[in-house]
């Protein structure tokens, strides 16, 4: 079986190069502790930036203990950077494309990439959508807000069209180095903000219509589609009594999420099985996390675990992931 993670991390060595030389710019400065290197970010979250996150012949032998065949990489999430300037934006992302787009031609077989763009001028992010398509990336991934705008707004048109024309998978991933209140403590801007700011996002792309516009739009979740499927009850409550809600779709916010994908990580493997049966293994896809502490161990292991049939199995293990990733596949 092919099985490929569609959630993984890597920081390419192009990256620390070029934020070596200007991080100051990002409000990210390289450190050392214990003789490892981080990324501090804002002064606040540390990062790492050595093994496997940054080494690509590293994490084969990792794919290959684990049964996975191909990893679909993307940035660490703090790398799509959407506070700064749109120009630094267009910067960063640039270097991070050509450098994934460069890993996938290298190794196809371990390798697929995900491309980032800089959501703060969606002008931008279209354009250098279409020019990661040209070099073979076939996803992006984006942040769920970028500052106070939110991915129903209608600047964002433009993005979205160029995504569902070019058939570009998007996966939505949260990062906050610097939470507020109480999600400062505990680790909670990672273990409830990040769901909720998933969630948060994927209503109001239901609701603001953005769905209803774009029909072949394809939109994968991470981390077991966060707040989403805890809240499309209420949705569907709140398009029967609320009028607004009503105003940019023709039918129930539940009737929409045949557009989502969702990965494996749900820590909880009863709540996984769960999801699984509800929304059908056609819509989910593996995820790891890999390297980085919060995810997957055993990815593979999680999902024979649920005891699903062979077919459903396959879906989630290699399957849906490869129609996501085909140019022609939705």
């Amino acid at each position: 079986m092919n099985v490929i993670d569609m959630h993984n991390h890597f920081i390419a060595p192009e990256m620390i190069a070029f934020l070596e030389r200007d991080g100051k710019h990002f409000a990210t400065r390289i450190v050392e502790r214990d003789g490892r290197r981080f990324f501090l970010i804002r002064e606040k979250a540390l990062r790492p930036i050595d093994g496997p996150i940054s080494d690509a012949a590293e994490r084969i032998a990792d794919m290959d203990r684990e049964g996975v065949t191909m990893q679909a990489v993307s940035c660490v999430p703090f790398l799509m950077y959407p506070e700064v300037a749109p120009e630094l934006g267009i910067a960063i992302a640039r270097v991070n494309n050509d450098a994934m787009a460069a890993l996938a031609a290298r190794d196809p077989g371990h390798f697929a990439a995900l491309a980032s763009v800089p959501m703060q001028s969606p002008e931008a992010a279209a354009a250098e959508l279409e020019r990661a398509a040209k070099l073979g990336l076939r996803g992006v991934e984006i942040p769920p807000k970028t500052g106070e705008h939110q991915l129903d707004e209608p600047e964002f048109e433009i993005f979205w069209s160029a995504a569902e024309a070019l058939r570009m998978i998007v996966c939505i991933h949260p990062f906050d180095a610097a939470p507020a209140g109480a999600l400062a403590r505990y680790s909670l801007g990672n273990l409830v903000g990040n769901l909720y700011d998933t969630g948060l996002a994927a209503a109001l792309l239901i609701y603001g219509g953005v769905l209803e516009r774009h029909p072949r739009l394809r939109i994968v979740l991470y981390h077991a589609g966060g707040a989403l499927p805890a809240l499309v009850g209420r949705l569907d409550m709140g398009y029967r009594i609320v009028p607004e809600c009503r105003q940019a779709i023709p039918r129930a916010p539940s009737s929409y999420l045949a557009h989502f994908h969702f990965d494996i990580i749900a820590h909880n493997r009863e709540m996984l099985g769960h999801l699984v049966k509800t929304y059908g293994a056609d819509h989910f896809v593996v995820g790891s996390d890999y390297p980085l502490p919060a995810g997957l161990a055993r990815p593979v292991a999680e999902v024979k675990a649920l005891g699903l049939e062979s077919a459903d199995e396959d879906l989630i293990l290699g399957g849906n992931a490869r129609a996501l990733l085909s140019p022609h596949g939705h």
